[in-house]
């Protein structure tokens, strides 16, 4: 890797905390091309923490192997110098974010991006992101954005204990390419978001918490509460698909969850 002019090994780079970004320019074969952001400030979750010996996350390695076999072209970022102008989010047909804090990216260029039809999608702690005012990488400090919340759908409030016997989940849409592999129910052992800010007339809530069969206590849930879990929502001729699944290692490696990721990045780039 080149950076300004000093060849820059993939280990130097996730030191540097530059990206691991190959060609910018569109894939001749025709395949559609993915990037996963997952630039972290204040907490990073494991599974996109890359190592001291320069390999890949967890996740990135995993989504890797997704992308390859489903035929997309899969490029990573953990640095919002990839993310800076328009013409950066137009290399992509997809992007999707795994994020917390407050990256520096351009904001209108993706909301320009967006809004001409780009697929948008976030995994997990990208709700937490944008919620308020937060301290940026380069020592400033960021305001909340509120219209990102609004695309999003929700924003992050707070999680209760991982249940080793696992969180009920009741699929409300179940001819989604998201959902539609995943039958009447889902249980899973996850770390469960909680979301304020929910717009439930907005956004179309693929799959819930099902607080009837679901051990609360541990959770900090209220059994007339709504957790919703994943949805979608559009943004001008944009696409846009949540899932909030995808803290653990484990996770990543479940076939279920990754079909449920491919099938809701299937939507989000124009599939019905």
């Amino acid at each position: 890797m080149k950076l300004n002019g000093i060849v820059i090994t993939v280990a130097a780079a996730a030191l540097l905390g530059v990206s691991l970004l190959c060609s910018a320019d569109k894939p001749k074969d025709g395949k559609k091309k993915i990037l996963l952001y997952s630039e972290s400030l204040g907490f990073r979750h494991s599974v996109v923490a890359r190592p001291l010996s320069g390999e890949m996350a967890h996740a990135e390695k995993v989504f890797k192997e997704m992308c390859d076999k489903a035929g997309y072209e899969v490029h990573f970022s953990q640095s919002f110098h990839d993310l800076k102008d328009i013409k950066q989010f137009e290399n992509y047909d997809a992007i999707v974010f795994y994020t917390s804090g407050n990256p520096e990216i351009n904001r209108q260029a993706m909301l320009d991006w967006l809004k001409a039809g780009g697929a948008f999608i976030g995994v997990h702690a990208t709700t937490d992101s944008y919620r308020k005012d937060a301290e940026t990488a380069s020592g400033g400090k960021s305001t909340g954005w509120p219209e990102y919340i609004e695309i999003i759908g929700g924003a992050f409030s707070g999680h209760g204990k991982q249940d080793p016997n696992g969180v009920t989940i009741k699929i409300e849409d179940r001819e989604h390419p998201a959902t539609r592999m995943l039958g009447e129910e889902w249980i899973v052992v996850d770390e469960i978001y909680h979301h304020d800010r929910i717009f439930r007339d907005k956004i179309h809530v693929l799959m819930s918490v099902d607080t009837k069969k679901t051990n609360l206590e541990p959770q900090g849930m209220k059994p007339d509460g709504d957790y919703p879990l994943a949805w979608t929502n559009t943004y001008g001729q944009g696409r846009v698909f949540y899932t909030a699944m995808g803290h653990r290692e484990d996770m990543w490696t479940n076939p279920t969850f990754q079909e449920h990721l491919l099938g809701g990045i299937a939507w989000a780039l124009g599939k019905k």
